[in-house]
């Protein structure tokens, strides 16, 4: 009896350690913090286009971003949720994904809202969140922890 049973779960379980892996595939993505330019303002608020840098190591299937949602910092203070969603990435390739953020004046200080708005190289960007792959298991949450530190001279 237990060698019947064994027989008749064997194929689950390949099935199981193939399913694993193709969920593992589809996460392996590496991140980067591309820029932030300004792109509108006015009294109440600035916008910023951000463009995140999504790189799929995996040279054999594409990866499939459902959704991803985090929040955008600078100098350490919150200053917008980011979220997007539908990105596909092939093999081996990079995309540069534009995300758009309206953020309130009252959110900066102003030395902070000075700098940011002569562009300046020395404001420290972070981003974190969820990214969310799209799977035959079904959907993969994988942590998202980018930055882009400026320069101190």
């Amino acid at each position: 009896m237990k060698k019947i049973f064994l027989l008749f779960l064997t194929p689950f379980l390949f099935s199981a350690c193939a399913s694993v892996q193709e969920a593992e595939n589809f996460a392996n993505c590496t991140y980067a913090l591309r820029g932030v330019e300004i792109s509108d303002y006015n009294v109440n608020s600035l916008s910023f286009n951000v463009y995140l840098g999504i790189t799929n190591l995996n040279r054999r299937d594409a990866a499939a971003i459902k959704k991803f949602e985090g929040e955008m910092f600078m100098e350490d203070v919150k200053v917008a949720d980011v979220s997007f969603e539908n990105v596909r990435i092939e093999p081996g390739a990079t995309k540069n994904q534009k995300v758009y953020l309206t953020v309130p004046m009252d959110v900066f200080s102003s030395k902070l809202l000075g700098l940011v708005s002569m562009g300046s190289a020395t404001v420290n960007y972070h981003l974190t969140g969820t990214a969310y792959f799209e799977t035959p298991l079904g959907d993969v949450p994988i942590p998202v922890d980018i930055g882009r530190y400026g320069s101190t001279n």
